[in-house]
Order: C-alpha cells, then sequence, then structure tokens
C-alpha cells in the first residue's frame, strides 16, 4: 500500500499542472501540417478533435472549482451564439452540408483552448517558469524556418509547411516556422514584440537575451513578408507607444528612428533583387498602378459582403459553404467571414465578444501595476491586448487570424492564461489607483 501511495504521488508530481501545460504547447507546436497527406484545413479539425478529448476527459477526471456565473455566462454566450448561427443557416441556406458544422460550433472550440489554462492553472513562479520554456520553443520556431535555407533537409520543412518546397517556391522561402503559412507564424511572432514593449514602457530593464529576442523577432516578420502582420504589429506598436509611458522615454524616439531608416533602406535597397519585398510594395499598387492579387482578393470579399447584406440586412446567408464555393475560392479576412455568413449582427456580436477579451487583458494589466508582482502576467495581459487589437484594428482586414490553424489554438491559450490572472484578481477586494495606463 505505501508503495501504491508513493508511486501516485510521483505521478502527480511528474504530471503537474507547469508541465502539463508544456505538453499541450509541444503538442501545438508539433502537430503537423503533411501537406500531401493531411493538409491545413483537416490538420486543424485533426487537433480540435484531439483539444476536445483531452479537455472532456480532464473535466470527468480531474476536480475543478468554476463559479456558477462564470459558468453560466460562459454557456450562455456560445449557446447564443451557436443557435444564431444554425439559426440563419438553416433559415437562408438552401445547400447545407456536414462541411459547415465546423462554422456552427466556432464558439465551442475557442472555449476548449480558453478553458485549458483554468482547469490546469499555473501559479505566479510556474508562469514565470512557463515563459521561460515558451521563450524556449521561440528559438525552436526560428532554427525550423532556417532549415529553408538546407535543401538536404527539405523533407523535415515540409512537415510543417502549408506551401512545401515542391508548391510556389516564393512561399516556401518565406519564415513560418511550424505554424504553416507565413502570416500566421507573424502573429506568433508579434506576441513576443508586445510582451518585451511593455517592459520597455514600464521601464523595467531588460537582459541583452531579451533584446536579441526582440530583434530576432523583427527580423523573422520581416522574413516571413507578411504584409498583415507587419503592417498591424507596426500600427499597434505606434498605438501602444503613444497610449503608454514609452512616449517619455528619450530611448525610445532613438530606436523608432532606427527602425524607420532600417525598413525604408532594405525596402529601397531590394525592392528589385527580392520578388518578397515587391510583394510587400504591391499592396500599394504594382507598375501598372493595380493592386496584387491578394490584395483585389480582400477587396472582392467586402464587395461579396456587400452584395450579401444589401439582400438581408442586418443578416447574411449563413454557413452556405456549397454556394460561396462557385463564388469565391476562399474567404480569408475576419470582417469578410462575418460579414458574408453572419451579417452585421453577427459581426457586432464577435466584435463585442472581442471588447470584453480586451477589456479583461486591460483589468489584469491595470491590476499588475498596481501591484507591481508577477511581471510576466503584466506583460502577458498587456501582450494578448495587443493581440486582440491588433486583429480588429488591422490584422482582420487581411486574415482571420486568431481562427487560423495553429494561432486559433495559440490565441485562446494566451488569453485562457489571461482570464486565468483576471479570475484570481478579480477576488481581491483591495483596489488601486493611478498608474500607467
Amino acid at each position: 500500500m505505501p508503495s501504491a501511495i508513493a508511486g501516485h504521488v510521483r505521478l502527480i508530481v511528474i504530471f503537474n499542472n507547469l508541465v502539463i501545460n508544456k505538453l499541450v504547447w509541444l503538442f501545438v507546436f508539433l502537430f503537423p501540417v503533411l501537406p500531401h497527406t493531411l493538409g491545413a484545413p483537416t490538420a486543424q479539425k485533426v487537433l480540435h478533435v484531439f483539444a476536445f478529448v483531452f479537455v472532456a476527459l480532464s473535466l470527468v477526471i480531474r476536480r475543478t472549482y468554476f463559479k456558477p456565473g462564470f459558468v453560466t455566462a460562459v454557456v450562455a454566450i456560445c449557446t447564443v451564439m451557436m443557435s444564431y448561427y444554425m439559426a440563419v443557416s438553416l433559415a437562408f441556406t438552401n445547400f447545407l452540408t456536414f462541411k459547415d458544422l465546423p462554422d456552427y460550433l466556432r464558439p465551442l472550440i475557442y472555449l476548449i483552448y480558453i478553458l485549458i489554462p483554468l482547469i490546469y492553472p499555473l501559479d505566479e513562479e510556474e508562469l514565470r517558469t512557463f515563459f521561460v520554456f515558451f521563450k524556449k520553443m521561440f528559438v525552436f520556431q526560428v532554427i525550423i524556418s532556417i532549415l529553408i535555407y538546407i535543401p538536404a533537409l527539405w523533407p523535415v520543412v515540409d512537415i510543417f509547411k502549408g506551401r512545401p518546397s515542391d508548391d510556389m517556391p516564393l512561399h516556401f522561402y518565406r519564415w513560418s516556422g511550424t505554424y504553416g503559412y507565413p502570416s500566421d507564424f507573424s502573429f506568433y511572432l508579434s506576441f513576443f514584440i508586445f510582451y518585451y514593449f511593455s517592459f520597455f514602457a514600464r521601464r523595467i530593464s531588460m537582459s541583452v537575451g531579451e533584446w536579441s529576442i526582440v530583434f530576432v523577432a523583427f527580423c523573422a516578420m520581416f522574413l516571413s513578408f507578411s504584409r498583415g502582420g507587419l503592417f498591424s504589429t507596426v500600427g499597434i506598436l505606434g498605438l501602444a507607444f503613444w497610449l503608454t509611458g514609452a512616449r517619455t522615454r528619450k530611448t525610445s524616439y532613438l530606436l523608432l528612428f532606427a527602425m524607420v531608416v532600417a525598413s525604408v533602406s532594405i525596402f529601397l535597397s531590394f525592392s528589385e533583387e527580392f520578388e518578397q519585398v515587391s510583394y510587400i510594395l504591391e499592396t500599394f499598387g504594382g507598375e501598372d498602378g493595380d493592386v496584387d492579387g491578394s490584395t483585389s482578393h480582400r477587396l472582392k470579399e467586402l464587395a461579396l459582403a456587400g452584395e450579401y447584406l444589401s439582400q438581408l440586412p442586418p443578416l447574411s446567408e449563413g454557413s452556405n459553404r456549397l454556394e460561396l464555393e462557385t463564388r469565391i475560392e476562399v474567404i480569408e479576412s475576419f470582417y469578410g467571414f462575418h460579414l458574408i455568413k453572419w451579417g452585421i449582427l453577427g459581426l457586432t456580436a464577435a466584435l463585442v465578444i472581442k471588447f470584453v477579451f480586451f477589456l479583461v487583458c486591460c483589468y489584469v494589466y491595470k491590476k499588475g501595476l498596481c501591484s507591481k508582482r508577477n511581471e510576466t502576467q503584466t506583460a502577458l495581459a498587456f501582450a494578448v491586448a495587443c493581440l486582440v487589437a491588433s486583429e480588429v484594428l488591422l490584422f482582420g482586414f487581411s486574415s482571420a487570424i486568431s481562427d487560423r490553424f495553429k494561432t486559433l489554438p495559440t490565441f485562446y491559450l494566451l488569453f485562457g492564461y489571461v482570464l486565468s490572472g483576471y479570475l484570481l484578481t478579480s477576488n481581491v477586494s483591495k483596489k488601486c489607483r493611478g498608474g500607467v495606463v
């Protein structure tokens, strides 16, 4: 009997909350795309199925405590959203198929990943340790991206590439880590840039290693040649620069000037030599004055959204994937997706939820400023708030970035950590005033 108890204790120690969180992220990072067999759309569905099974089993075998009010609010929101999606589709779509099912289940999928950090919460020390692991995974992502320059290792790269080495060389050479696509990778990279910007704005000293992560993240984002990632990250950094204490630091203007000069120099020097640089510049029109095909596709999405909205305001025609396949190859943007499928009402609901996410992040961030403890949690809340703002204000016109293959679990897992911090800090009655917004 004592040996059995000792074995049980050892098992608990080995699979504690910190280890389980690391394993979840390793599973997400290493989950393959296998473009010639699975492909990103199928791989994403398989990944979500694994996540659902994991969360369902965890809720059964693990004792969890959620406030009744929290459970009621979550169940009500998911039920209302999924009911609306199904009702609109059933009312206005003539050819529903099994392929439409994921559109209805999206709120449930988001919830699955948010729940993982709540079921396996991390305390202050564990969160700091976890982020050390998270930084190591950043280095791993960079190493995987570098392998595109070693032809002998292309079979390894192809495991994770949405567009492998034998398909579209321009896009194969764009950095994407294990995220499948360059724009998805840029969203992941922007988290680290926002995270460490929080330290800079609050005048918290950063090590050489931390500055190196920021520098490498910017370089990796440029090498991803993701226009949505570049423009949204720089745009949100501009807002954050103005709304935080960063604008009071003289060194920030020096860094900003250096970044602008470096970027302009790169564009002017290499726009003729590198097709990827021209790819970015063509967002604003090529030599013939016309925008490129990718930008044109986004404009087509908005035009199609306007057509559907004019017929059924403020609704639309629901999931209707079969009909949409005859009209447009794929819907990529956040605004295009919600307007075309769910109308003004559906878009408004999505924006309200994003705004609630943003408020939760701001609450945790301000609490962190007051207590001046748990810098990891404070910076995490700031970074996730920037990710929310990035998608709503800028990235959403290019991509539904928090709905894509690995960026979906990445975003909602990160928000789960912030929400866990919110549920803890909201129990503290002590109020704090002042501090940098």
